[in-house]
């Protein structure tokens, strides 16, 4: 299925976030080259032994930011190829850890504290990877949306849990305050809607109204 144009956008988004974070790391790399630089010349041009403490805390500093920025093209090439397969098996919890990573600068702009709770039992379904990672971040930023709109400097907490009936594997997204979130204002879009039923998923909220919950439909009979 080709990408829509809601799809290219989730990917464009994605991608300025992580590509902006890898080039801070770059730069915080070259800052601390420099700094090896200035103490290579200080050493040359005016006799001054090397500080063998320092020079070792900014090589520390520099080996840091390369594993995270090894880290972080890691995560940004899983992300590329979630679009090799029309279908495939995948795992809820990690596609979930994927996307909180891949929007980490997002999230962090728009103050949302997620935490995700490790699934108790296996939690996978046959679908688009792709799809269902566009899926888990509108999710989130639904949720988001509803806790405290036009009000960015609040910070917004999500949490991010999981079915425990293998059989029936379910995403639920709660928030710890805001207002009571309705059915009928969740996914309401034919964009959304389409999402939905790419990943074969449905959509139903919690009694207390703190949230909702993702979880797959019953295979379509022969």
């Amino acid at each position: 299925m080709s990408p829509s144009k809601n799809d290219i956008q989730f990917f464009g988004t994605l991608s300025a976030a992580m590509t902006h974070d890898m080039k801070n790391c770059l730069a915080i790399i070259n800052e601390n080259a420099g700094l090896l630089t200035d103490l290579a010349v200080k050493a040359q041009d005016r006799a001054i032994p090397v500080d063998p403490l320092k020079a070792a805390i900014i090589s520390e500093k520099i080996g840091k930011l390369v594993a995270r920025a090894d880290d972080m093209i890691k995560r940004f090439n899983r992300f590329a190829h979630s679009m090799d397969y029309d279908k495939e098996t995948v795992d809820l919890e990690e596609a979930v850890d994927l996307v909180a990573r891949l929007a980490e600068r997002i999230f962090r702009q728009d103050r949302i504290r997620l935490t995700v709770i490790p699934a108790s039992a296996p939690c996978r379904i046959h679908a688009s990877r792709f799809a269902l990672l566009h899926l888990i971040y509108r999710a989130m930023d639904i949720l988001c949306r509803h806790q405290a709109e036009g009000t960015s400097d609040i910070e917004k907490p999500v949490t991010v849990r999981f079915g425990t009936d293998p059989n029936m594997p379910e995403i639920c997204f709660t928030q710890d305050s805001g207002p009571e979130i309705k059915l009928e204002s969740l996914f309401t879009s034919p964009e959304d809607q389409a999402l939905l039923a790419r990943v074969n998923m449905n959509i139903r909220t919690m009694d207390s109204g703190a949230g909702f919950c993702l979880n797959t439909l019953p295979p379509a009979r022969e």
